[in-house]
């Protein structure tokens, strides 16, 4: 049903109040006393608007006037034809607002769409830039690695150079030396001496069975030449038996499994659905014509090229058809475990009339919901809506969104939240971890500085009290005399001078690490002078120094003010 048409049947239906009405005003403005007045007046009006006069020209100017009825039919047709027209545009801009409205419900419907598609395309974006991000990362690490390599291929290049210019040159001296040779052995053959020039052989190695060589001759050349065909003869007929006995066993094998094969297709006691399958039947007989050609014909006494290709096409043919036969056969399986359900699984013919009408009864409530639906839809569209109903509903829809901004803007905030707490554990985590490695570093260094001094004091074999007294400790000769008791009991005569005199013992360091397994330390140790020792940082001990000997380890003896120059010793 059109709104035109809507319009039109409401107009109809509004009619007749109307007409009261209409005869209620005109017979308040007339009146049988007025009738002349109001003539007058509607004849003003209508010149007005642009109407010709109701009333006649007079034919002289003291007759009066008289009403023109023609004019008055006229004047009411005209205004007819107006008042139609004005329904009709009324009616038309109606409709065109109905349509502007479903086109701004449109519009809005594709705003929103449009919306979502902008937002995944954002996230598209998003992900593709940390997508390129990442294989930028992966490029550069690529290039890095790349030249790496680059390098390493120069490296490897110049050496191969270096080595192919040292053997051209080495090449170049032995050639030199067997010129040099080739013209002296000429000279000896040529310049032929009374006396026999014999050559004596220096560092003669032997045979490995321990017997003398014998020497070359005719004989012995042959009979050598003669051990080696027959050597190489019996290895050769032995490589050959182990062929045969291979290629008898492989031929052995491919029959049994041939057998197997056919007695796999082979037909047995057929089922009525196995008759019925005339497929199946066919390739059998085909695999039995096989077998029987293959067994008249004699192919395992022949050899192993000319039966290959047979071998090979005979065994691919029978191979499909198995796979083609237990397919079938698994098909089949599958047909009769489908028809052969127990009647628990099935489902009564009573439950499924039930539930197909209830199904059915579904169906037409919710035909009867969908068109009454429909109904209600065209109804409102038909009827046109005020201002203040298009206001409220809008304002109904602005506040749904507004709602929907405020809980997705809490669910950020939770997430901002969550995220500031995540990063605050991180970097906490992080912080404790640097100066958990820092002590972790502080104590390694100590542990190994403690174990150094541990290697490097000196050990007496006989006294436990051994100390080692830096220059700055003001300690007195009379500190060191229980230490080096032994010692002064061993001096020489030449002390008595008060010179320093200066004992060196090698003491071996203790397998704490590997960088200093093979370190030997030496001490020089005066009456009037005091030790101090060079320790060596674990920051200082560098990665391509482990597994080397310690080159040297300077002990520098410091003296005191009243006594002469010490001794300085490096430890080889």
């Amino acid at each position: 049903m059109s709104p035109s048409s809507l319009y039109s049947q409401q107009v109809l239906c509004s009619s007749i109040p109307l007409s009261k009405n209409v005869h209620s005003f005109f017979s308040a403005f007339c009146t049988e006393e007025n009738i002349e007045q109001s003539i007058s007046y509607l004849d003003q009006e209508l010149t007005t608007f642009g109407f010709p006069s109701l009333y006649e020209e007079p034919k002289s100017k003291e007759a009066k006037k008289e009403l023109n009825i023609v004019a008055v039919l006229n004047c009411m047709n005209e205004l007819l034809v107006l008042q139609r027209k004005n329904l009709l545009a009324q009616e038309n801009v109606e409709t065109q607002n109905l349509k502007l409205g479903s086109d701004m419900d449109h519009l809005q419907s594709c705003y929103a769409k449009l919306k979502e598609q902008l937002e995944a395309s954002r996230r598209e974006i998003i992900g593709l830039q940390e997508r390129d991000r990442q294989l930028q990362c992966k490029n550069r690490n690529l290039h890095q690695l790349l030249k790496n390599e680059k390098d390493e291929v120069q490296k490897l290049q110049n050496i191969i150079a270096s080595r192919a210019t040292q053997y051209n040159h080495d090449m170049k001296r032995k050639e030199r030396e067997y010129n040099k040779l080739k013209e002296r052995l000429h000279q000896l053959v040529m310049n032929k001496k009374d006396k026999k020039i014999a050559m004596d052989v220096l560092n003669y190695v032997g045979r490995a069975d321990g017997k003398r060589g014998s020497w070359r001759t005719g004989k012995t050349e042959a009979r050598n030449e003669d051990e080696m065909y027959k050597i190489l003869l019996n290895d050769y007929e032995y490589r050959q038996k182990q062929i045969l006995m291979e290629n008898a066993e492989l031929k052995k094998v491919l029959q049994q499994m041939k057998k197997e094969m056919i007695s796999l297709l082979s037909p047995q006691k057929k089922t009525p659905r196995e008759r019925a399958d005339e497929s199946t039947g066919a390739v059998i007989s085909d695999v039995e014509e096989d077998g029987g050609e293959l067994s008249r014909e004699s192919m395992w006494d022949l050899s192993c090229e000319t039966v290959r290709e047979q071998l090979t096409n005979s065994i691919r043919k029978q191979w499909r058809i198995l796979k083609s036969h237990v397919e079938k056969l698994d098909n089949q399986v599958s047909k009769v475990n489908l028809e052969g359900f127990n009647d628990e699984d099935v489902i009564s013919r009573q439950d499924h009339e039930q539930e197909t009408e209830k199904l059915e009864l579904e169906i037409q409530q919710c035909k009867e919901m969908i068109k009454t639906q429909q109904q209600l839809l065209q109804q409102q569209l038909a009827t046109a809506c005020d201002d203040d109903t298009t206001s409220l509903l809008r304002d109904c829809y602005l506040l749904e969104e507004k709602e929907r901004l405020k809980e997705e803007w809490s669910l950020f905030k939770e997430q901002k939240k969550n995220f500031e707490r995540e990063r605050r554990s991180f970097t906490e985590a992080a912080i404790r971890l640097g100066l958990e490695r820092k002590a972790f570093e502080e104590e390694r260094a100590s542990w190994l500085k403690q174990q150094f001094l541990n290697m490097t004091t000196f050990d007496h074999p006989n006294s436990e009290n051994v100390k080692l007294f830096s220059a700055f400790s003001g300690s007195s000769d009379q500190d060191n005399l229980p230490v080096h008791s032994k010692q002064r009991q061993k001096k020489p005569p030449s002390t008595s001078n008060g010179s320093p005199v200066c004992t060196s013992k090698m003491t071996k360091s203790l397998p704490a690490s590997p960088t200093l397994d093979s370190c030997q330390t030496r001490s020089c140790v005066s009456e009037h002078s005091s030790v101090s020792v060079l320790t060596v940082t674990p920051e200082e001990m560098k990665p391509d120094q482990v597994g080397r000997e310690c080159t040297s380890q300077t002990w520098s003896v410091v003296s005191r003010p009243g006594a002469q120059p010490g001794c300085s010793v490096d430890a080889l």
